[in-house]
Protein backbone atom coordinates (compact mmCIF):
# COMPACT_ATOMS: atom_id res chain seq x y z
CA UNK A 1 0.00 0.00 0.00
CA UNK A 2 1.06 3.16 -1.23
CA UNK A 3 1.69 6.63 1.49
CA UNK A 4 -1.15 7.96 -0.23
CA UNK A 5 -3.57 5.72 -0.34
CA UNK A 6 -3.00 4.83 3.29
CA UNK A 7 -2.94 8.70 4.58
CA UNK A 8 -6.35 8.92 2.50
CA UNK A 9 -8.06 5.81 4.48
CA UNK A 10 -6.87 7.10 7.47
CA UNK A 11 -8.46 10.15 6.71
CA UNK A 12 -11.52 9.02 5.56
CA UNK A 13 -11.59 6.42 8.85
CA UNK A 14 -11.14 9.27 11.40
CA UNK A 15 -14.47 10.88 10.30
CA UNK A 16 -16.15 7.63 11.33
CA UNK A 17 -16.92 6.17 15.10
CA UNK A 18 -14.52 3.32 15.68
CA UNK A 19 -14.51 0.45 18.12
CA UNK A 20 -11.78 0.83 20.77
CA UNK A 21 -9.65 -2.07 18.85
CA UNK A 22 -10.03 -0.55 15.50
CA UNK A 23 -8.97 2.39 16.45
CA UNK A 24 -6.27 1.06 18.69
CA UNK A 25 -5.29 -1.33 15.63
CA UNK A 26 -5.46 1.67 13.39
CA UNK A 27 -3.16 3.93 15.60
CA UNK A 28 -0.55 0.74 15.89
CA UNK A 29 -0.24 0.37 12.29
CA UNK A 30 -0.42 4.44 11.19
CA UNK A 31 2.93 3.88 13.88
CA UNK A 32 4.59 1.02 12.36
CA UNK A 33 3.97 3.02 8.89
CA UNK A 34 5.81 5.54 10.14
CA UNK A 35 8.42 4.07 11.39
CA UNK A 36 8.76 1.19 8.49
CA UNK A 37 7.29 3.32 5.76
CA UNK A 38 5.40 0.45 4.99
CA UNK A 39 2.13 -1.76 6.09
CA UNK A 40 2.71 -5.37 6.50
CA UNK A 41 0.18 -7.41 4.08
CA UNK A 42 -1.94 -8.73 6.87
CA UNK A 43 -1.90 -5.26 8.23
CA UNK A 44 -2.72 -4.13 5.16
CA UNK A 45 -5.98 -6.55 4.66
CA UNK A 46 -7.23 -5.41 8.11
CA UNK A 47 -7.37 -2.24 7.56
CA UNK A 48 -8.83 -2.46 3.73
CA UNK A 49 -11.55 -4.57 5.85
CA UNK A 50 -12.10 -1.70 8.40
CA UNK A 51 -12.20 0.70 5.93
CA UNK A 52 -14.68 -1.42 3.55
CA UNK A 53 -17.05 -2.00 6.82
CA UNK A 54 -16.97 1.81 7.71
CA UNK A 55 -17.79 2.80 3.96
CA UNK A 56 -20.56 0.45 3.78
CA UNK A 57 -22.23 1.44 7.06
CA UNK A 58 -22.10 4.80 6.00
CA UNK A 59 -23.69 4.15 2.15
CA UNK A 60 -26.64 1.84 4.14
CA UNK A 61 -27.10 4.53 6.35
CA UNK A 62 -27.29 7.35 4.17
CA UNK A 63 -29.20 5.29 1.91
CA UNK A 64 -32.08 5.06 4.49
CA UNK A 65 -32.34 8.10 5.64
CA UNK A 66 -32.51 9.70 2.14
CA UNK A 67 -35.79 6.71 1.85
CA UNK A 68 -37.58 7.93 5.10
CA UNK A 69 -37.39 11.53 4.35
CA UNK A 70 -38.59 10.81 0.40
CA UNK A 71 -39.00 13.11 -2.45
CA UNK A 72 -39.04 17.14 -1.21
CA UNK A 73 -42.39 18.48 -2.46
CA UNK A 74 -42.40 22.02 -3.43
CA UNK A 75 -45.24 24.32 -2.94
CA UNK A 76 -46.49 25.55 -6.25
Amino acid sequence: MDQERFKHMLSLLERHELTLRERQFVEAVDKYFNENGKVTDQQESVLEGIYKEKMWIRKAFFSQSRLRKGPSSKAA
